[in-house]
C-alpha cells in the first residue's frame, strides 16, 4: 500500500513537467507568431509610409501651374527612392529581412490620360472655380502687353508630343454641321458636367488670343492649339476663326431664313440680279454671301471685345445687304451691330472645346504642360517620362506586400 502512494506521488512531478513543457512551447509559438505580426504590422505601415515619401516627390513646377501631380523617374530610381525610405526601419537582419522593395510605375504612366482627366476634375473642383472659371481680371488682355507669335520647330520636342498617336477629327467640319443644326446653345454653358469642367480647366490655366494666362508660356494660343493642334500660333489662331466663321454662317443662314424682312431683302435683290426661273438659285447664293459677310464680321468683333449672340436679332445683326452688294466698304475692320450682347471669343472657344474628344483635350493640355516645362524649367523634360501613381512589391521575413498607389 505505501510503494503504490509513493508510486502516484512520483507521477505528479513527471505529469506537471509535461503539462509546463506544453506551456512553453505553446507560450514560446504565441511569442514567435505575436512578433511575426508586429513585424508585418511594422512592414505594412512602412511601405505604405514609404510609398507616400516617393510619391511627395512630385514635379513642384507642374503642381504650382497646372495643379496636376506628376512624379518623374525610371523603375529603377523610384525602386532605390523606396529602399532608402523602408530600409531605414526595416534594416534588422537578425529580426527584419527585407528581401524586396520594387517600385513599378508603368500602369500609371501619364499619357494614358484616364487618371490625368480625374485629376483635372478634382483640381478644379477643389478650387470651386467651375462656376467662374474665367477671371478676366487675372489675364492680360492690352495688345501693348500681347505675346508674340511662335512657331514650334524643335524636332525631339514635336516627336515626343503625348497628343501625336491620337486620332484627330477635321473641327472645320464639326464646326460646320454644329451651325446647321443647333438647336440649344445652353448645351456648351451647362456648368458641373465633366466636359463644362475640362473645358474650364483650359480657358483658366492656358493663354488664348485674347487673354494671357501666363507669359512665359511658348505659345499665345495655346487654347486654339488645343482645339486644332497646328504647330504656329497662326495656323491655329487663323483654323479658330474659320471654325467660329463655321458656326457663325449656319447660324446666320437660320437667322435669315427665318426673318420675314431679311427673307423678303433677299428676293427683292435676287430679283433684280437674275429676273425669273433663275431667282431661286440667286437667292440662296445672296443668302450665303450674307450669311458668310455677317460670320466674318462676327469673327472680327470677337477679337475687338465685342459679344456676339448664338442666335440673333435685328438689333444685334451688323451688315446691311444693299451695302454689302453694292461693295460699301467703311474702311473699319468691323461694323458694330446697333447692341451689343452675346457670347463673347472665349465663350466661341468654349463650343469648340466642347465638340473636341476628351483624350485629345487632355493629350495637347500634356502637351503644352511639356513644352512649357522644356522653355522655362528642365530642357529634357518628358511627359512619358513622368507617372500618376505607382505600385510597389515588397517582401519582409517571407511575406509578399502589394499596394497601388495614386495621387
Amino acid at each position: 500500500m505505501i510503494s503504490l502512494i509513493r508510486g502516484r506521488n512520483g507521477s505528479s512531478p513527471v505529469f506537471l513537467s509535461i503539462i509546463l513543457a506544453a506551456l512553453m512551447a505553446i507560450t514560446l509559438s504565441l511569442v514567435y507568431s505575436a512578433r511575426q505580426v508586429a513585424v508585418f504590422s511594422v512592414a505594412d505601415g512602412t511601405f505604405n509610409l514609404a510609398g507616400n515619401s516617393v510619391l511627395s516627390e512630385y514635379d513642384y513646377y507642374i503642381e504650382r501651374d497646372y495643379g496636376l501631380f506628376l512624379i518623374q523617374g525610371t523603375n529603377e530610381q523610384l525602386s532605390r527612392k523606396l529602399q532608402r525610405y523602408a530600409g531605414n526601419t526595416l534594416d534588422h537582419p537578425d529580426k527584419i529581412k527585407l528581401t524586396k522593395a520594387s517600385v513599378n510605375a508603368g500602369r500609371f504612366n501619364a499619357t494614358s490620360l484616364t487618371a490625368i482627366k480625374q485629376q483635372i476634375q478634382d483640381h478644379m473642383k477643389s478650387l470651386s472655380a467651375v462656376s467662374a472659371a474665367i477671371k478676366h481680371e487675372d489675364k492680360v488682355e492690352s495688345s501693348e502687353e500681347k505675346m508674340q507669335y511662335r512657331t514650334l520647330r524643335h524636332g525631339p520636342t514635336i516627336t515626343s508630343l503625348p497628343s501625336r498617336a491620337l486620332p484627330d477629327k477635321n473641327i472645320l467640319a464639326a464646326a460646320k454641321k454644329i451651325g446647321e443644326s443647333l438647336k440649344n446653345p445652353e448645351l456648351f454653358f451647362r456648368s458641373g458636367t465633366s466636359k463644362y469642367i475640362m473645358d474650364s480647366y483650359i480657358l483658366h490655366k492656358f493663354n488664348n488670343n485674347i487673354y494671357t494666362i501666363d507669359p512665359n508660356h511658348f505659345f499665345s494660343n495655346e487654347v486654339e492649339y488645343i482645339i486644332c493642334g497646328g504647330l504656329s500660333d497662326e495656323k491655329n489662331g487663323e483654323q479658330t476663326d474659320m471654325a467660329i466663321k463655321a458656326i457663325r454662317v449656319g447660324l446666320n443662314l437660320q437667322h435669315i431664313y427665318t426673318n420675314p424682312e431679311k427673307t423678303a431683302a433677299v428676293q427683292a435683290a435676287a430679283e433684280i440680279l437674275t429676273p425669273g426661273i433663275l431667282g431661286t438659285v440667286t437667292q440662296l447664293g445672296i443668302s450665303t454671301v450674307w450669311a458668310t459677310a455677317e460670320a466674318a464680321n462676327d469673327v472680327a468683333l470677337l477679337h475687338e471685345g465685342y459679344k456676339v449672340p448664338i442666335i440673333k436679332d435685328k438689333l444685334s445683326w451688323a451688315i446691311d445687304l444693299d451695302a454689302l452688294i453694292e461693295g460699301y466698304n467703311s474702311g473699319k475692320a468691323y461694323v458694330a451691330p446697333a447692341v451689343n450682347k452675346g457670347r463673347e471669343y472665349e465663350d466661341y472657344l468654349r463650343i469648340l472645346l466642347f465638340i473636341k474628344d476628351d483624350n485629345m483635350k487632355t493629350g495637347r493640355i500634356l502637351d503644352l504642360i511639356q513644352i512649357n516645362m522644356r522653355k522655362n524649367y528642365d530642357k529634357n523634360f518628358l511627359v512619358q517620362e513622368c507617372a500618376t501613381g505607382i505600385s510597389i512589391d515588397g517582401t519582409v521575413n517571407g511575406k509578399d506586400f502589394t499596394y497601388d498607389k495614386m495621387y
